[in-house]
């Protein structure tokens, strides 16, 4: 018996259909016996197709003595997959014949070609790859949107750009509010992702497929970039990562969002870094201002893991108390039947402390130490915020052109290394050009973001504050201020992350 397989991954006006298929092959059957195969909708780059399996278990029961295709890609585009195939074919006595390529697989001449055919098949496979892949970045560059379900909080929408109509993303508002809602919560809040998902969830603000939040489903949300009113610093944000830029500093002007597309590696838990990604300025409007995104990327890029593990249950100072004799974490347990909590040095369990009691009561080491932080705060009570400092548009403006001119003698530097003696003078000359552009922009930087002024924190009432927060909460604000706790029954020193002149 004939087998006929047909095969057809996308209709389109120039590809053939399946009956056609069938109906060249049956030319090739001369009146014998045939069973057809059919797998429409199925890409040629592998063999998990169902009605491909269903044939290769007629060959194996000795049902099929030849195979008949329109064209040897019918089968597969996979050079390896191919060879496999033919093996299994030989295995089983089945002859293959296409209607196209005129091969006889039972001499040595005939599988030679066999061979030499299905490597240009997988060279045409893999060139449309890549030409799919660039005008897939193209059309990023372009501002296109680039294909599939619009983000939460945008809905899709047309413009027209240079005479061409593209498809943009365009503000929905209900689900802006929740976006915007869960950036205020994990950069200014510290809620955990796990605590946002909960929120939405109880609050009944499903995901627009009407299930659940999850705490890695917002993670990805806050990850994208689309949601940023994208401005210089942001800009430097994902070149420091590795990330290629398209666009000019100058688009980063703090209002529209971005575009961040590529593959991430299958390995990676999170984004660790993007190299192999490009961002592009996107046409749509962001929904979170720079420093609170910004915020809460510096937030992820942190081990989670190793956040979470220490905020203790009994304490707030659950990962930063060391016993004062041998330095081994201090551990707050419970004892008569949890009525009362002390410290004990871990060290002591393994043998590697000689102290025999306990180090001291919680409450009495939190109350010590809370004093500790009030008397510091109030000695200290004007500090003044460098990170993520808010520059104003014409701040944010000089930025840019400080931005671009720094790209420019980058790619300077680069052709001088293979320039010859004629072309060097003349490079020598520009790069001294634009270091005093740089130098005159940086002069006008530093007083525009003067002019701009950098807010202070004044902490002020900050006990009725430190009243207020839960364990986790004090644990976070602690652990900005304080690197480790030395104590030991009759003393405690607290260690300083920074050192206050």
């Amino acid at each position: 018996m004939d087998a006929i397989y047909a095969r057809q991954s996308v209709d389109r006006k120039d590809s053939i259909s399946i009956e056609t298929q069938i109906e060249l092959c049956r030319r090739e059957t001369v009146g014998n016996t045939v069973q057809i195969y059919r797998d429409k909708g199925y890409s040629g780059s592998n063999t998990k197709r169902p009605a491909f399996q269903e044939m290769l278990q007629d060959i194996q029961a000795g049902r099929i003595e030849r195979v008949i295709v329109y064209r040897l890609d019918r089968m597969s585009r996979s050079l390896l997959d191919f060879a496999n195939l033919i093996d299994f074919l030989d295995r089983y006595h089945t002859s293959f014949v296409s209607t196209q390529e005129k091969f006889d697989t039972g001499t040595p001449v005939g599988r030679a070609m066999l061979s030499i055919t299905m490597v240009f098949a997988q060279l045409e496979r893999e060139t449309i790859q890549i030409r799919i892949q660039d005008n897939y970045y193209a059309r990023g560059e372009k501002g296109m949107y680039l294909g599939g379900p619009p983000p939460y909080g945008f809905r899709k929408a047309e413009i027209q750009r240079d005479g061409i109509r593209l498809k943009y993303l365009e503000i929905e508002e209900q689900e802006a509010a929740v976006i915007r809602q869960l950036y205020r919560w994990y950069g200014n809040a510290r809620m955990t992702l796990g605590e946002l998902a909960r929120a939405c969830n109880e609050r009944g603000q499903l995901t627009r497929n009407g299930k659940k939040w999850s705490g890695s489903k917002i993670g990805l949300t806050l990850r994208n970039p689309i949601y940023v009113c994208a401005d210089i610093n942001v800009y430097r944000y994902y070149k420091n990562k590795g990330c290629k830029i398209t666009g000019k500093p100058a688009e980063f002007a703090g209002q529209n969002g971005c575009y961040l597309y590529g593959k991430r590696q299958g390995h990676e838990r999170k984004y660790s870094t993007f190299a192999e990604h490009v961002l592009s300025p996107a046409p749509s409007e962001g929904l979170v201002e720079p420093e609170l995104f910004l915020k809460c990327q510096t937030r992820l890029d942190k081990n989670l893991q190793m956040d979470n593990h220490s905020w203790g249950k009994l304490t707030w100072l659950t990962g930063f108390v060391k016993c004062a004799r041998c330095g081994y974490a201090a551990i707050a347990k419970s004892s008569n039947r949890g009525a009362y909590h002390y410290f004990y040095c871990s060290g002591k369990e393994t043998q590697n402390c000689d102290i025999k009691t306990n180090l001291g009561s919680v409450t009495a080491v939190e109350t010590a130490v809370e004093q500790r932080i009030f008397g510091m705060i109030k000695k200290y009570s004007s500090i003044q915020t460098e990170q993520c400092p808010k520059a104003g548009p014409e701040a944010n403006r000089l930025e840019a052109q400080l931005q671009e001119c720094r790209n420019q003698i980058d790619r300077l530097l680069d052709l001088l290394l293979h320039s010859d003696a004629i072309t060097e003078t003349y490079f020598h000359e520009r790069l001294a050009a634009l270091d005093a552009q740089k130098t005159t922009l940086e002069s006008e930087l530093a007083k525009a973001s003067q002019e701009s002024g950098r807010k202070e924190k004044q902490l002020t009432g900050f006990q009725k504050i430190w009243k207020k927060l839960d364990t986790r909460q004090k644990g976070e604000l602690a652990g900005l201020l304080i690197d480790h706790i030395a104590i030991s029954r009759k003393e405690i020193t607290v260690y300083w992350k920074h050192r206050f002149v």
